[in-house]
This record gives structure tokens, C-alpha cells and sequence, in this order.
């Protein structure tokens, strides 16, 4: 272990200590372990301001550098500073890159190649399938997919990447031993198997609201450009939206009905000059990707596990949720048989169910 590592972590931890001043203070003394055993005088003149020097000399003395390695360890997170190799090339460009990542899973150099899809907590069915289906799309083009793990967009667009048998990578607002939301725990440990679950927070940092808009150039940061799939005008997308820009990263837009709430965030930024997209092609052409051949993106159903007739209830089904009654009358099978199927079927990770008796086609 990097014998400079534990002062890291543990300079991490404290308050008002953030990636400028941190950067500030490795500038100035050349190591962290010189900055942590400054004395005040020295670190109010490294030129991190007098207070943030108080706060410092103050809180170092409650942390135990190697009792915090200690407490990572047993979680089995690992941990990146500014200066390992391995720090993701993008995310060291922006103006402010976290001096530490925690991380579980990991982030290869493939994921250079990676876009972001955020959107709305509050998303419409149509919403989370048009996030599915965009990251679904990008996988299979190569392209990881980055986004926040929060409800509604952001998670459609973890499970859409996983589905789609790619990597996808969620940026917390929270320290990685807090799971927000709690009901995502199986979705966090299914990226931190297909990508990577990572943090600049630490440990036992809850999902407070001041920290969002800090993950969100993050996310921003690791990509070449970010996707917004509905979002209000004062939505926290916009915000992510807004460091691309001025990370001189691409900002793409999904337009939608006019008289919805989430459409006006996208629509907002169509106005202002961002992408507009209507499918994974708009995306790869302003990124300058090559389209892979249908033969090489094609996602190969294998049905060989579906009875026959779950098979003849999927090949009704769309990726358009449909009401089971519907499903009913055009599959021909008998009420009882179809109700029974679909939850199968779901088990399965075939079909997902919606409010009002509405089920969809994933793969």
C-alpha cells in the first residue's frame, strides 16, 4: 500500500476540504502526509484560507488515517487517488476532479468511451422506457453508460445498459456503504459486477441534498457527453447538463409531449442549442463513433428457457406496456394461464409490470 494513502482518505474526510483546496494543499507541501502534519500557520499560508486552515488543524485530530483504511477494507471498497494511473482520463481533464474515488466494481479503459443518461426521479413509463432502450442501444455500440442510481430515469438507465449485456457505471451522493435509494441494494450490486458503483464521499455520508450537485459533475465528467430524458426546469439533470458544458463535453436532449412537466427540461435545452435525440445514431453521428453493423449490435433473444406458452405471450408483448386484458385477447390463452405466465415470465427478467395492470417486453 502507498504509504500516503491512509492521509488521502483521511484528508478527504474533513470538512471544507474539497478538490480545490485539497489540490491547493498537495501543490504546496508535495505530499498529503506533509499537508496533514502541517502546522496551522504553515497550512493558512498554503492558500486554502484561514478558516478551512482551522477547520483542518481542528478535525485531523479526531481521525485515525489508518483506522478509516481499516473500516474501507472490511467493505471491500477500493480506493483511487488523483495520482494513480488508473483515474479515469476524462474525469482528470475538468476543472475540480475528486482527489479520492471509492469505488466498487471496477473502471476499465474502455470505459473511456462512456455517455451519461440522466433525467427526472418522478418519470413517465414512456420516460423510463426511452432511457432502457437509448442505453441498451449504447452498450451494444460499446459505449458505457454513467448515471446516478437514483429512481426513475437514472435507474432505467442502469437496468437498460445491464439488459443490454453492457457496462454501466453510478456516481453516488452518498457514501458507498449508503445505499440511496434503499429499494436499488440488487441494481447497486449488479453494476458493481457489470461496471462500477463509485463515490468521492466518505464513508457513512448520507444522500444529503448539498451533495448532488458535486456527484453530478462527476457524472458529467467521466463522459463524452450527457443524455437528458425528461426532466423539469429546476431539475438536478439540468444541473449535470450544465458542468458538461462547461467541461466542453456534448449535451444531447430527448424531446417529448409539450404539455408534460418533464418535457420542459429537455425541451429548455434544445432551445439552448443541445442535441437533439431521437435515437442511439443521433448520438453516435455528433460523437463521431462509428454505427457497428446490425449483425455485430443485434442482441440474440435465446427463448429456449420460455414454455410455449410464455413463449406466445412474449411474442405478443411490446416494449409499449400493454394492459393484460389486451394481452389476453391477442396471445387467445385463457385469462388464468396468461396471469400465471407473466409472473414466470418476470421471474425470468422477461417482462416487467406496471401500475394498472400494464406489463412491458424487456428483452
Amino acid at each position: 500500500m502507498d504509504p500516503d494513502l491512509p492521509f488521502w482518505v483521511a484528508l478527504n474526510k474533513v470538512p471544507c476540504i474539497g478538490a480545490k483546496r485539497f489540490a491547493h494543499l498537495l501543490a504546496y507541501f508535495g505530499s498529503v502526509e506533509a499537508a496533514w502534519h502541517a502546522p496551522r500557520d504553515l497550512l493558512e499560508q498554503s492558500g486554502i484560507g484561514p478558516h478551512a486552515a482551522a477547520v483542518l488543524a481542528s478535525e485531523r485530530v479526531k481521525i485515525d488515517p489508518l483506522a478509516e483504511m481499516e473500516k474501507i477494507g472490511r467493505e471491500g471498497i477500493q480506493i483511487m487517488t488523483r495520482n494513480d494511473r488508473g483515474y479515469p482520463r476524462l474525469l482528470a481533464q475538468i476543472p475540480d476532479p475528486p482527489p479520492v474515488l471509492f469505488m466498487h466494481g471496477d473502471i476499465l479503459q474502455r470505459d473511456e468511451t462512456a455517455v451519461a443518461i440522466v433525467g427526472t426521479r418522478t418519470a413517465s413509463i414512456a420516460g423510463r422506457l426511452t432511457a432502457e432502450k437509448l442505453a441498451a442501444d449504447l452498450v451494444r455500440q460499446g459505449i458505457t453508460v454513467v448515471s446516478g442510481m437514483a429512481r426513475g430515469i437514472d435507474s432505467a438507465a442502469h437496468q437498460g445498459a445491464l439488459a443490454g449485456g453492457g457496462r454501466t457505471i453510478a456516481v453516488l451522493g452518498s457514501g458507498l456503504d449508503v445505499v440511496y435509494p434503499p429499494e436499488n441494494r440488487g441494481l447497486y450490486e449488479e453494476i458493481s459486477q457489470n461496471g462500477a458503483v463509485i463515490s468521492e464521499f466518505p464513508l457513512g455520508t448520507g444522500p444529503l441534498q448539498m451533495n448532488f450537485p458535486a456527484r453530478n459533475r462527476i457524472i458529467s465528467g467521466l463522459t463524452l457527453g450527457v443524455i437528458v430524458v425528461e426532466a423539469s426546469q429546476d431539475s438536478g439533470s439540468l444541473i449535470t447538463a450544465g458542468h458538461a458544458m462547461e467541461q466542453g463535453r456534448d449535451v444531447f436532449a430527448v424531446p417529448g409531449p409539450v404539455d408534460l412537466d418533464g418535457s420542459r427540461g429537455p425541451h429548455k435545452l434544445i432551445k439552448q442549442g443541445a442535441k437533439l435525440v431521437e435515437s442511439v445514431q443521433d448520438i453516435l453521428s455528433e460523437l463521431s463513433l462509428p454505427l457497428l453493423s446490425g449483425s455485430e449490435v443485434a442482441a440474440t433473444v435465446d427463448l429456449s428457457d420460455l414454455t410455449p406458452e410464455e413463449r406466445r405471450i412474449f411474442d405478443v408483448l411490446e416494449r409499449e406496456p400493454r394492459h393484460l386484458d389486451i394481452v389476453v385477447r391477442d396471445s387467445g390463452l385463457a385469462s388464468g394461464t396468461v396471469a400465471a405466465a407473466m409472473v414466470m415470465l418476470e421471474m425470468k427478467g422477461r417482462v416487467r409490470q406496471w401500475p394498472g395492470g400494464l406489463f412491458s417486453r424487456l428483452r
